[in-house]
């Protein structure tokens, strides 16, 4: 089995709003090969620089397009084809949107392979050591901490024993921060875990200041 083509697929919602929202849009990486099988992965990251890095043209020894480094390459060797991406590539992508890049088309490999041999990945990857595993629910934080606390009390209700909220308007000001994570707390109840992923808005001293915060809130509201 050969790889034939590598496509960079841009995909983006007909309205973006400024907001810590990383599912507005993406890149979707799709691995051809001559068996006909095709290989799906995503890249999470810049999509348009992203896009670039694969499908740009060859340049010189060590800055290259991923696709022209792919082509009639074993989807199998999956190890080798990294190596070669980031050796190929090094003087322009030791790290950010190459390496975001080489994980989409990586997980297209790893998705032919599961294909090729009738095999979900997580077995290909060893998986198995746990036979279940706790479900959360996962969400945004809504704009008001009224909206927060509803949907805080819906997730709870549908039976869920931890919530995680996170991104959207987060980081905006102190008190709408204290006020979302407060009333994602309120509409939880105390018998649920409560995640907070706040997307990388806050530096280290502001995400220490953060935390304190919100177990004072915490306690008032016990």
């Amino acid at each position: 089995m050969k790889i034939t083509d590598v496509e960079a697929i841009y995909v983006r919602l007909p309205q973006v709003g400024e907001r810590c929202d990383s599912g507005q849009d993406c890149l979707i990486v799709k691995v051809h090969t001559d068996d006909g099988l095709v290989g799906i992965g995503e890249v999470d990251s810049a999509p348009i620089a992203a896009q670039g890095m694969i499908l740009g043209p060859y340049s010189h020894t060590t800055s290259a397009g991923f696709r022209h480094l792919l082509l009639g390459e074993d989807p199998f060797e999956t190890e080798r084809l990294w190596h070669k991406m980031y050796w190929s590539n090094i003087y322009a992508g030791r790290s950010g949107i190459a390496i975001h890049a080489m994980s989409g088309i990586d997980m297209a490999l790893w998705d032919l392979k599961g294909k090729k041999l009738g095999m979900p990945v997580w077995k290909l990857l060893g998986g198995g050591y746990k036979k279940s595993i706790r479900c959360y629910a996962s969400t945004l934080f809504p704009a008001t901490g009224d909206e927060t606390r509803r949907l805080g009390r819906h997730l709870a209700e549908s039976g869920f024993t931890a919530v995680k909220f996170g991104w959207g308007p987060m980081g905006q000001s102190e008190a709408l921060d204290i006020d979302l994570v407060a009333s994602a707390r309120s509409g939880v109840g105390d018998q649920v875990d409560l995640m907070i992923d706040a997307g990388m808005v806050w530096d280290a001293k502001t995400a220490i200041q953060r935390a304190r915060s919100f177990f004072r809130a915490e306690h008032l509201l016990a």
